[in-house]
């Protein structure tokens, strides 16, 4: 004698199947809709960790620096290059970061001003006529 299967094990799928694969499509839904955030969280620390990096090997390159100068005005010349070096990293590394994180508010900002745009007023009502003898009616005379 030969057991029959089910309608869903004929096919494949258990009854925890279906369950299973919505539960796992919510989660893949979830990480599109975070996809944008997290990518620029990423590149925003990557940037972070880049600026560090570069910062601490000028720090580390100082002494070999103060070494090859000569005169007072090397030295001077020398931290000025440093501070010039540190000041554009920053500028650069504060630029990427910025565009990193503005990429995920553009359409945030994006579809809330277009809600505003396309936001219409669905409840009319009914402008009311006033006759010319009734407003008469309502003014007050002086004595």
């Amino acid at each position: 004698m030969v057991a029959h299967a089910s309608n869903s094990h004929a096919n494949g799928k258990s009854p925890a199947h279906s369950a299973f694969q919505m539960y796992f499509g919510g989660l893949e839904a979830l990480g599109q809709a975070y996809d944008p955030f997290l990518k620029s969280v990423a590149r925003t620390q990557l940037e972070v960790l880049g600026f560090l990096n570069r910062r601490a090997q000028a720090y580390m390159q100082i002494p070999a620096r103060a070494a090859q100068c000569r005169t007072p005005q090397d030295l001077v010349n020398a931290g000025a290059q440093f501070w010039r070096t540190a000041y554009e990293d920053y500028t650069e590394s504060v630029g990427r970061v910025t565009n990193a994180l503005a990429a995920v508010s553009l359409p945030n900002f994006a579809a809330i001003s277009e809600e505003a745009l396309n936001a219409h007023d669905y409840i009319a009502f009914p402008e009311t006529k006033e006759h010319a003898g009734s407003s008469r009616a309502r003014e007050r005379k002086a004595a």
